[in-house]
């Protein structure tokens, strides 16, 4: 059996801030009003910057999450971003440093409104990483084995991956960055939560979803440097990746389910593809329960099972540009 991860938890107050100041510049619906109204200011400002320079907004904020993940340096990450979403590169100097000032703003704006965050994050994500601690590799367990029976491979899991807490603001988020050749180690972030927001869907699955994610995204980044014409559809093209992050929503329920967690009668794929943010479609939790009720009803092996899914997801538009996985 393959050997689950070590999760290094610790909170993350930087990454809070930039959480923050995504939830209010997309316009996601935000628990904490205070917060949000003092964020408005400095989050327009950035907004209208990005739109005079034809910058994608939605594709540059996504990015700027993801780069953020252990990123000592806001205006490394903000670079990175505004080049992935579409700047020039000869705006991108000067963009970024009044992105960056509006971002100290709003870094100012976080901890007056929460002076002792890091104190609060660390009290706040107990529960969570005592939970983990208790069933986290029972489920992760169960998942490899829905994936690939009896023997999975032994470097399927990544030997370990930093579990960053930031200050809850969307009742519940995450998302995850995969690692990479560049030095950046494999990450999931998570909303410091006190209690499940659905108790049919635990906040610990969700942490086992996105540490499934970053397997998933390795491994298909692993076969698709070593993989010829004819090899497994597994991990060749790197299209499947939409498929396999909604596919492993059923997957870890199932997991889940083993360890009576989630009811295992009627899985809540509806619900947790809600909670988990994985599209704004309103039809997707019903194209993915549908899709994984077939296979349940007529089995067949993933790889095959994943290309009529891919299928379902183009033909329903699932996912909207830009496709970061958030």
């Amino acid at each position: 059996m393959a050997s689950s991860p070590r999760i290094r938890w610790k909170p993350d107050t930087a990454l809070s801030t930039i959480h923050a100041a995504y939830s209010v510049a997309v316009g996601a619906a935000c628990t904490d009003e205070k917060l949000e109204q003092a964020l408005v200011p400095c989050v327009t400002q950035i907004n209208e910057r990005l739109l005079s320079s034809s910058i994608d907004m939605r594709g540059f904020w996504s990015r700027l999450v993801r780069e953020s993940i252990g990123c000592v340096e806001t205006r490394a990450a903000c670079e990175t971003a505004l080049v992935a979403s579409g700047c020039s590169a000869l705006q991108v100097d000067q963009t970024s440093r009044g992105i960056v000032r509006q971002l100290d703003e709003c870094r100012i704006v976080v901890r007056d409104r929460f002076p002792r965050l890091l104190d609060q994050l660390e009290l706040r994500s107990r529960p969570l990483r005592e939970r983990w601690d208790t069933v986290g590799r029972g489920v992760l367990n169960q998942v490899a084995k829905q994936i690939w029976g009896q023997s999975p491979p032994k470097n399927w899991w990544p030997a370990s991956v930093d579990g960053l807490f930031v200050q809850p603001l969307r009742g519940g988020d995450g998302g995850f960055e995969p690692g990479s050749d560049e030095g950046k180690n494999a990450a999931i972030w998570i909303e410091a939560m006190l209690t499940d927001v659905l108790p049919n869907v635990p906040e610990v699955v969700r942490v086992a979803w996105l540490v499934t994610r970053v397997a998933i995204e390795q491994h298909i980044a692993q076969k698709s440097l070593t993989s010829k014409p004819g090899d497994s559809t597994f991990g060749r093209p790197a299209s499947l990746t939409s498929a396999w992050a909604f596919a492993s929503v059923p997957i870890v329920l199932r997991s889940a389910a083993e360890l009576d967690l989630v009811p295992g009668s009627a899985l809540p794929i509806s619900a947790a593809t809600r909670l988990w943010r994985l599209s704004d479609a309103a039809i997707a939790g019903d194209v993915l329960s549908q899709w994984w009720e077939k296979l349940d009803r007529d089995p067949q092996p993933l790889p095959v099972a994943l290309k009529s899914l891919s299928q379902a997801i183009e033909e329903n538009k699932l996912i909207s540009p830009p496709a970061e996985p958030f």
